[in-house]
């Protein structure tokens, strides 16, 4: 099941100094942290995606087909405004914070922190007065033309404020390990906060307009973001407390690089937007997020990989690292393959239950995301390796490179076939890059992340012999003691 559990060895970068020689127990610490963060994020991420994907269903139902395309465009546009404008601080934070924990250095950690949180909510204020004030409202008027997205600007830039901050608290979680915490703020609470509303809205019989539901948005992601900062303040209060030095945490080069994953996260969507109208961007918008589901086996494995290939990169722990990387990878990419077959099986019967048969017309579009999140998910997690080696301005290049290609892609295979050629050259796109993603990680740090499925079955029995061997050992010893056990017995007894 993980890449490396079956030759992880003592000298695991991330203990603290003299644990590597408490033998089992420091042998087995980092299959623990891998099996620990990828049980919660199995559990946490896809139970965030349910949220946040029954409450597009539910957005679907109470709105007309028009209001939920301006809906969904606007939820893309705070989505990728924030990821912009948050300045690659919270990965930057991640990296130098993993690394300062593992070195001990708890008042490196705290500042870290601190300092990144300082910038956001500068970026996060400049954002929100920007899109409400007048220039805000006409820019989205003029960008997006059919949609009437510029109608509640002011909700949308207080939305993308929010998310600037949402996006940086599991980062400072992550940091820390804390894996359970991770999964219910990274989205979580905030989804499920927002999928109760509709609820309640629904059975209320209301009658929202898309400017109404992103009010709720605004307020639920607010009230979830309190508990996130109550769990950051307690993680900050046990590390070292020197004096505080605040600084600039931005890193130009990691700033680049999430410019160029927020534009390629939305652009077709975006693109949709520009180009046609709210019911086109509504008949996308239902594919868009159904695909996505392709794609999270490989998203939960990105959850929990970034802060161990910073600490064992940094302590040349390479064959442990490429073991994990491709053995995740590999059980990533048999996800995804068997959510693709469910979508070609039943995917027009699908969208036509959940959201309503207006909509059964992206089922082309779905099918051909689909296909293209699987080829991404072989490539394994590249990009986030190349960003935790160090090799954040190659990947930031490739990045905005691909991103001006995939644009030009999408907006020429339009004028032919729509928004499937929109979908077609997004796929396309977005595959060639993570293929050269793992090319350029091989070629400079050595490490192959490309799924290996035989790797990923052999690792996965391994950890279960070694599951069950524990608790079959455990019994006996349990049996032993309570008949009295050895220990109560004399010599010659």
């Amino acid at each position: 099941m993980l890449g490396s559990l079956a030759t992880l060895h003592r000298d695991d970068p991330a203990l603290p100094s003299g644990a590597a020689d408490a033998s089992p127990t420091a042998e087995s610490a980092p299959r623990r942290t891998v099996l620990r963060g990828l049980g919660f994020s199995s559990i946490g991420y896809p139970a965030n995606v349910a949220c946040m994907f029954f409450a597009q269903v539910l957005a679907a139902r109470l709105l007309t087909r028009d209001d939920f395309g301006s809906f969904s465009l606007a939820v893309s546009i705070f989505s990728t405004v924030a990821l912009i404008t948050q300045l690659g601080v919270p990965h930057s934070m991640l990296r130098r914070a993993s690394a300062g924990l593992t070195e001990g250095r708890g008042s490196v950690v705290r500042n870290e922190v601190l300092s990144a949180f300082v910038l956001c909510t500068g970026a996060a204020v400049v954002v929100t007065l920007a899109f409400a004030s007048p220039v805000g409202a006409d820019a989205l008027d003029a960008l997006f033309s059919k949609t009437g997205v510029g109608l509640f600007a002011g909700l949308v830039g207080l939305r993308t404020g929010l998310r600037i901050l949402e996006n940086l608290a599991p980062e400072a979680l992550r940091a820390f390990r804390a894996f359970l915490a991770v999964s219910v703020f990274d989205g979580l609470l905030a989804n499920g906060l927002m999928l109760g509303a509709l609820v309640v809205v629904l059975l209320a019989d209301g009658s929202p307009d898309a400017a109404d539901l992103m009010a709720i948005s605004v307020a639920t992601a607010a009230v979830a973001l309190a508990p996130a900062a109550w769990a950051i303040h307690r993680r900050l209060r046990t590390l070292d407390h020197a004096p505080l030095r605040i600084h600039n945490p931005l890193e130009p080069s990691m700033w680049l690089v999430t410019v160029g994953r927020a534009l390629l996260a939305q652009l077709d969507l975006l693109l949709v937007g520009v180009l046609a109208t709210s019911a086109a961007v509504a008949t996308y918008a239902v594919p868009f997020r159904l695909a996505l589901f392709v794609g999270f086996p490989l998203i939960i494995v990105n959850q929990v990989v970034p802060p161990l290939i910073a600490s064992w990169h940094a302590g040349g722990a390479t064959e442990r690292l490429q073991r994990t990387l491709r053995a995740t990878a590999g059980l990533a990419f048999l996800g995804a393959v068997v959510i693709a077959v469910v979508y070609v099986v039943a995917g027009r019967l699908l969208i036509r239950e959940l959201f309503g048969a207006q909509y059964e017309d992206g089922y082309t579009v779905l099918l051909v995301l689909s296909a293209g999140q699987v080829l991404q998910t072989y490539a394994g997690s590249c990009g986030f390796a190349l960003m935790m080696t160090g090799h954040q301005r190659v990947y930031a290049t490739l990045l905005g490179v691909s991103a001006l290609v995939t644009g030009a892609l999408d907006v020429a295979l339009f004028q032919v076939w729509g928004i499937e050629g929109i979908a077609l050259a997004t796929a396309v796109s977005l595959t060639i890059q993570n293929f050269v993603q793992a090319w350029l990680l091989r070629r400079l740090t050595g490490i192959r992340p490309m799924a290996q499925v035989r790797l990923a079955w052999s690792e996965g029995r391994g950890t279960l012999r070694r599951l069950t061997g524990g608790r079959r050992d455990a019994a006996g010893a349990a049996a032993t003691a309570a008949s009295g056990g050895p220990g109560d017995l004399g010599p010659e007894e």
